[in-house]
């Protein structure tokens, strides 16, 4: 079922073996825990990225940048480069500091010119002392957001714990309920499942016509039994699914959902129809 669906994935980065140690330390405590430090050791070349996506069956990737205290593990001029040069597979997420004020308006608005960019993602966590992050309502993100809605691409948030040894609290899923009502237009997407505060995250989805819930670095086997019942009923439109490869493989994540056992229709949603809607990919 999964190849004729044609899974799009709403989060991977591709780090590659030459960027691989550029990964900071406050990063390597949760590569362990997820039995992957090896993996982030070594990185991935392109060529591993589309076979493992070929094996599978996910036809396309929603590609993210990811810059931490200006290390460029994937810049948004690598990302986008290679969904120019391969855009059946993949589409790109760009990524900035809301620190750096007209510096990141005008690199998203390159960003979206350049390389056609699908959304903007935002790690609340990162902005901060280590200590303290900067939750997604702060007015530092307006500006960020408003440039959003008038190039009309979404904005994703990690939303729920880190795994790093970073800040939590600034990723609570309420932070999101004061953007929606303010961008009534813009595309919001709260990603990792919001967790532990999923039940938060889901109802934010369920309430606001363009907010949706991804589901990246949760393997669909230990989500929360009430979001796999979700996925199924009455959150089947609003949920992205996402691996925030390579801390989770394609082929496991694929794989899970199709153990979860949902209504075919909702799968779909789920794996793909879902995905084409937020980011808009059939534009």
């Amino acid at each position: 079922m999964s190849e004729k669906v044609g899974a799009i994935d709403a989060w991977a980065t591709l780090i590659t073996p030459e960027r691989s140690n550029l990964w900071p330390d406050s990063f390597w405590h949760i590569f362990k825990r997820y039995g992957v430090y090896e993996v982030f050791r070594k990185g991935k070349t392109l060529e591993q990225l589309l076979q493992e996506m070929e094996e599978a069956g996910v036809v396309k990737i929603l590609l993210s940048a990811f810059v931490f205290e200006g290390k460029e593990l994937c810049s948004n001029t690598e990302a986008g480069e290679l969904a120019l040069k391969h855009p059946d597979k993949f589409a790109m997420a760009c990524t900035v500091d809301p620190r750096h004020g007209m510096a990141a308006y005008y690199e998203v608005e390159r960003c979206v010119k350049e390389y056609n960019c699908r959304a903007l993602r935002l790690e609340p966590y990162a902005y901060g002392n280590g200590r303290v992050g900067l939750p997604p309502n702060d007015k530092l993100y307006y500006p960020l957001l408003a440039k959003c809605c008038e190039l009309d691409i979404a904005v994703v948030f990690q939303v729920g714990h880190t795994g790093p040894l970073l800040p939590s609290e600034c990723g609570r899923p309420i932070y999101l309920d004061e953007i929606a009502l303010g961008f009534p237009d813009l595309t919001i997407v709260g990603a990792h499942l919001g967790q532990p505060w999923h039940e938060e995250m889901m109802t934010l989805a369920w309430k606001f016509p363009n907010v949706y819930v991804e589901t990246s670095a949760r393997t669909p086997k230990l989500w929360p039994d009430s979001f796999k019942a979700y996925c199924n009923s009455w959150g089947q439109d609003k949920v992205l699914w996402a691996t925030d490869y390579p801390l989770l493989s394609f082929k496991r994540c694929v794989d899970e959902v199709e153990e979860l056992d949902l209504k075919p229709e909702a799968k779909k949603k789920l794996l793909r129809d879902n995905a084409i809607r937020a980011f808009k990919l059939d534009n």
